[in-house]
């Protein structure tokens, strides 16, 4: 996209009163993700896994089936990804402690590294983004970033 500024596929308000602009939030929500996604360096593949391992790092020690669950994802291609990031040194294996005929996979400090250097970069783009923002729109989009993933998290 050659300029800054993503235009919705709605390119203007709902004419409906009634509407609750709901699929504009989900538009605009998808736009901010994409585009932090494509911030930071590496091919698609490569952030796809980074954001397999985030969100293995926030689960724990799991067992793949579990991560490609809770990551909706199809398990042969959390299984790829795994394959991966392991051959790359930024997640271990090990026995389950419950069973011991499966594993579970875990980040190694590689592993934490890239994701701590990976939230940085991000981080450092939202920086660049809201530079102009006042700090009381900045801290309005966190409280209600924030209160929709509480509300989300209770369906």
């Amino acid at each position: 996209m050659q300029n800054a500024t993503i235009r919705s596929k709605r390119e203007s308000p709902r004419s409906d009163p009634g509407s609750t602009h709901v699929p504009d939030l989900f538009d605009g929500l998808r736009d901010v993700f994409h585009q932090l996604r494509r911030s930071g360096p590496g091919d698609h593949s490569d952030k796809a896994a980074v954001a397999l391992l985030a969100h293995l790092k926030s689960l724990g020690p799991v067992r793949a089936s579990d991560l490609a669950e809770r990551a909706c994802l199809a398990p042969s291609t959390v299984s790829r990804h795994l394959k991966e990031l392991e051959d790359a040194g930024y997640l271990l294996r090990s026995p389950d402690p419950d069973d011991k005929r499966a594993t579970v996979v875990e980040v190694s400090l590689a592993g934490n590294k890239l994701v701590a250097k990976t939230i940085a970069q991000r981080i450092e783009v939202l920086e660049k983004a809201v530079r102009s923002w006042s700090a009381a729109d900045v801290t309005a989009l966190t409280k209600l970033t924030r209160r929709l993933a509480a509300e989300l998290e209770q369906l």
